[in-house]
């Protein structure tokens, strides 16, 4: 029996394989760890252990077998999981490098419960507010200049891209301040993170990354790739596939000028544990794990 709190509930290969595999570890090796954990804590108590004694126990196992970084992973996700330390992740990047995917993957190993899109902030500001008052927010981001109404100089792409990211970072920066202020652990993402936009106070454990997609040939594969799990038409953006190649040129320009990591997004596997693997050295860190 393993014990958590008042409550104790039978010691489970599968559940702690489970949490391996989603750390990183192959299937049949997450198993075998599981098997050997439990055969080692069953020889050694009475019966009932802490849920820590497991923890430590699965640690020795990983670390008598080489598995480094699945360990790691796993500590941090012990971590927030215990402390409940609130903390928001924020993922930016420009359309179709894979925020959706990588922040959905990302909050599953680190055991995150809650994922918010800015495109839904924008959407909730877009029905609230009078397109009139702020038309940029009216299109998409790389589409934000068909309703720019501004006299100002330079790329109208990137000018009404920046007025529309700078109201929905704005907003969006207010719900990760209620969610810290709660205590709650946040994974965002969308186009609108881009650093320097908006001030972010200093003192918060607020942790942003950027992906990117380097080659243009890539990236449109990627929209047609698309399609075929979800009702987005790639049309739509292969049309205005320079547009949103500059995007990326801008997102990932600002956010290197800004110290941010800046994360090739290739195969997606590899692409959420090097998101993870950054994660991981920030929090190991900040908060000196």
């Amino acid at each position: 029996m393993v014990r958590e709190g008042r409550f104790a509930l039978p010691f489970a290969d599968s559940v702690l394989a489970r949490t391996l595999v989603v750390t990183g570890l192959g299937v049949e090796e997450a198993l075998d760890v599981a098997a050997d954990v439990g055969g080692r804590l069953g020889a050694d108590s009475s019966g009932v252990v802490d849920l820590d004694d497991v923890r430590h126990e699965a640690a020795d196992v990983l670390a008598e077998r080489g598995a480094t970084e699945v360990l790691r992973r796993l500590r941090v996700r012990w971590w927030l999981r215990t402390t409940r330390q609130p903390v928001v992740i924020a993922i930016g990047g420009t359309s179709g490098v894979g925020k959706s995917t990588v922040s959905q993957s990302v909050a599953e190993v680190l055991g995150i419960e809650r994922v918010l899109s800015t495109d839904l902030v924008r959407a909730v500001l877009r029905g609230t507010l009078n397109p009139d008052l702020i038309p940029a927010l009216s299109e998409s981001s790389f589409s934000a200049q068909r309703m720019l109404r501004s006299n100002l100089e330079g790329n109208p792409l990137l000018v009404a891209f920046e007025q529309q990211a700078s109201i929905v970072a704005q907003a969006s920066l207010s719900l990760a301040r209620r969610a810290l202020k709660e205590g709650l652990q946040l994974v965002m993402n969308g186009v609108h993170v881009v650093p320097g936009l908006v001030s972010v106070p200093e003192d918060w454990p607020l942790f942003t990354y950027v992906l990117t997609v380097p080659e243009v040939d890539e990236h449109e594969r990627r929209f047609v790739a698309r399609f075929t799990t979800s009702q987005r038409e790639p049309e739509h953006y292969l049309s205005r596939i320079q547009a949103i190649r500059e995007l990326d040129e801008y997102i990932v320009d600002h956010s290197r000028r800004a110290g941010i990591p800046v994360i090739e997004s290739s195969d997606s596997a590899q692409t959420v544990y090097e998101t993870v693997g950054a994660i991981t050295s920030d929090l190991e860190r900040t908060f000196t794990l």
